[in-house]
């Protein structure tokens, strides 16, 4: 009977490895497959123990590569990843250090790159306040800064304040 659990288990193992192998999850993404896959609790934080040990998963990396993706493809602002990675139970130190390494002028280029696209699909007929506020809205909904985005967006439109 101990083997029939044990053989599971590591079978459970080699499935949580073959998908971690395939894409960077997180350490909660790992535990919640495992759980699916049928082992305890115990059996479970056990097993994770050990693909971190073997560095299958990794809080730290995850958090990396899930910033930069996010932010590069899904044009996402630093409070959308920091809420985003709060669902996959990382650390705010491992959040905070890893938002730290996005490049400041690129985060700007990213308002910028939002707002005139936003501005850019409003029609022209609509009056100035509301076209403002409608794109701002927009870039604020992504994740970014509030005061970041009224700041880009009158650096980018002075003349219509």
């Amino acid at each position: 009977m101990k083997s029939e659990s044990s053989d599971q288990v590591n079978k459970a193992k080699i499935k949580a490895a073959r998908y971690c192998a395939g894409a960077e999850r997180s350490p909660h993404q790992v535990l919640e497959k495992l759980l699916k896959y049928g082992l305890s609790e115990d059996e479970a934080q056990q097993t994770l123990g050990q693909l971190q040990t073997e560095n299958f998963t990794n809080e730290h990396r995850f958090a990396k590569a899930f910033i930069h993706d996010k932010f590069l493809f899904n044009k996402w602002g630093k409070l959308r990843i920091s809420i985003e990675l709060r669902k996959h139970n990382i650390s705010l130190s491992v959040i905070e250090k890893g938002l730290n390494t996005l490049d400041n002028n690129e985060y700007r280029l990213m308002i910028d790159e939002l707002l005139s696209k936003k501005w850019d699909q409003l029609t022209l007929t609509e009056h100035f306040l509301i076209k403002k506020r409608k794109t701002c809205q927009f870039v604020i909904s992504k994740g970014f800064e509030g005061d970041l985005v009224i700041n880009q967006f009158h650096k980018n439109y002075p003349s219509k304040r």
